[in-house]
């Protein structure tokens, strides 16, 4: 039988999905800084460390940004494309971080926490992926 807009039960799955990447993206990371002893990091701030980082994180963001219009603009039939590329900005702005925090900081656990997060960030994205079923 056709049926027109969401599927049967997509918010039951929708929020158990939302509520695992939650937990994989917060909840982990959080307890990993308390137990290693890793600084404790802002929520919603730019925990920059240094001029460097500053920089760099902007060039990120406007590369990511140029990036992201033109595959909305190029592929316009294919959202896949667009999502690759918001995964591939995560990854790369946790990297960057991980190598600033690795190279700059007297707290050598940070960057470690750091590549934990990047490893979830990517099995979150895989995860949604493939409920999207694409």
């Amino acid at each position: 039988m056709e049926y027109y807009g969401l599927p049967p039960g997509f918010w039951k799955e929708f929020m158990i999905i939302m509520g695992a990447v939650l937990i994989l993206m917060i909840a982990i990371p959080a307890i990993l800084r308390r137990r290693m002893g890793a600084d404790k990091k802002k929520r919603f701030s730019y925990n920059h460390i240094n001029e460097f980082h500053k920089k760099g994180d902007w060039a990120l963001r406007i590369s990511f940004t140029i990036s992201l219009i033109a595959g909305v603009i190029i592929f316009r039939t294919n959202p896949f494309i667009v999502l690759f590329i918001s995964g591939l900005f995560s990854v790369s702005q946790l990297g960057f971080q991980a190598y600033v925090e690795w190279e700059f900081t007297e707290n050598r656990k940070n960057y470690k926490v750091t590549i934990v997060e990047i490893g979830l960030t990517f099995i979150a994205f895989i995860g949604v992926l493939l409920w999207l079923k694409i």
